[in-house]
């Protein structure tokens, strides 16, 4: 069964409510098959909807409120979602998306879609060494192993 990126939203929604309802319910939420794209490189498969972190996680990165960031990304998680947006430009937001993944245990089950800011001014050339530094740091921030 295909699902369309509204029916995904509302199962999530739904799985998120569920979490707080007796188990029974919770399984009802994970009956669906999410659908999913390929990376044309590789071939593997990845739900077409993720999280974003910018304006939530940063939010939250100087408060000890994370509960219930937790529990959405365990919700997440375990109804099939694997993909999570973030960026340096999110402010702590990455930091704080990396950390609550590495405290679930799921962190190298996801699929981190982060950004580069290393143009130019005026979208000139990229600076290579800028990419690379950047890339690292992002890299450091996500994977607490």
């Amino acid at each position: 069964m295909k699902v369309t990126r509204r029916e995904t939203l509302r199962i999530l929604s739904a799985a998120l409510a569920a979490s707080c309802a007796p188990s029974a319910l919770a399984g009802e939420a994970r009956k669906t098959d999410i659908l999913t794209r390929p990376i044309p490189s590789s071939g593997e498969r990845l739900p077409i909807i993720g999280l974003g972190s910018s304006a939530t996680f940063r939010s939250v990165a100087g408060s000890d409120d994370v509960d219930q960031l937790k529990a959405v990304l365990k919700v997440l998680y375990d109804n099939g979602g694997r993909v999570v947006d973030t960026a340096p430009s999110y402010g702590d937001s990455e930091a704080v998306a990396g950390q609550l993944l590495n405290e679930i245990g799921i962190a190298k089950d996801m699929f981190w879609a982060t950004k580069l800011n290393v143009a130019g001014r005026g979208g000139g050339k990229a600076d290579e060494q800028k990419a690379r530094v950047q890339i690292e740091a992002s890299f450091s921030r996500i994977d607490k192993s």
